[in-house]
């Protein structure tokens, strides 16, 4: 087991897709990262060794090494019950497989309901772009280029004006309610395949598109885009001149997950 709480984990962390971006985040945009308690789990041996240590840790994601294929169409809840039966799978794909476990200091929704996903793209100097999803929705439609419900544009020099006043000026896109629909019905699908019931999913998934509301986007403009030009320098000299930071909100915020370069952006897109 790894844990980023170990500094002589951390490099070896790294070395996995979702992971190393969950440790950009942590270590770029701390104010905004609600994850706690990075950890790593690489077998089943080692989830019943620290199993103790594990029944503390309330979310789930899946991790490949970096250099191997990232694995497609292992779904996962991401809730503790589904932490061993997870494991499992990934290990029928890929042996080097693994889960990574976490807390989140913010409350852990369910996937139908939540108001938005949001992938915000970042060329420095150049431009911010953003991909959102609304409610009933999460960061996964937007980060693998399944639908995106508004988009909005910002170029660089327009970022120090920027705020809730004048933020839909930006705005570039917005579905239509017929194309919303066949999102909606996608979503439910997706949802009902992970064992949700459909009665439930649908009552919390709008019938027509109901917009982001501007809580959420104050709290993204606030916590994201004004502190883009103050860390500029820092994040180009880092190696971070054209990356991307996708999540979705718990309640009124933008919790998200990752950071990662362009590279690694077009990668999770690939991903569907």
């Amino acid at each position: 087991m790894l844990n980023i709480n170990n500094p002589n984990d951390i490099d070896e962390m790294k070395n996995y897709y979702r992971t190393s971006d969950m440790i950009n985040l942590i270590n770029f945009f701390p104010e905004v990262s609600p994850i706690e308690n990075l950890t790593i789990v690489k077998d089943e041996v080692d989830f019943i060794k620290n199993k103790e240590f594990i029944d503390n840790l309330d979310t789930m994601r899946i991790d490949f090494l970096k250099g191997r294929n990232i694995v497609s169409g292992i779904e996962t809840t991401g809730l503790k019950d589904d932490f061993l039966p997870s494991l499992k799978r990934v290990k029928e794909k890929d042996s080097e497989g693994v889960i990574v476990l976490f807390n989140v200091n913010s409350t852990n929704s369910e996937r139908y309901n939540r108001l938005a996903g949001i992938t915000v793209g970042i060329d420095i100097g150049e431009n911010v772009y953003i991909d959102a999803v609304g409610k009933g929705f999460d960061g996964r439609e937007v980060s693998k280029s399944i639908c995106t419900h508004e988009r909005y544009y910002i170029p660089w020099f327009k970022l120090r004006e920027c705020c809730i006043g004048n933020f839909k000026n930006f705005q570039t896109f917005q579905i239509t309610d017929e194309e919303y629909k066949k999102t909606r019905l996608e979503r439910i699908k997706f949802l009902e395949s992970l064992g949700l019931n459909y009665e439930i999913v649908s009552k919390y998934i709008p019938e027509t598109y109901t917009v982001i509301p501007d809580i959420i986007w104050l709290d993204l403009i606030k916590n994201i885009l004004k502190k883009l030009e103050k860390n500029e320098d820092y994040l180009i000299n880092s190696g971070f001149k054209n990356f991307a930071i996708g999540g979705h909100t718990e309640g009124n915020k933008f919790c998200p997950w990752q950071m990662f370069d362009k590279s690694r952006f077009e990668l999770v897109k690939t991903k569907k």
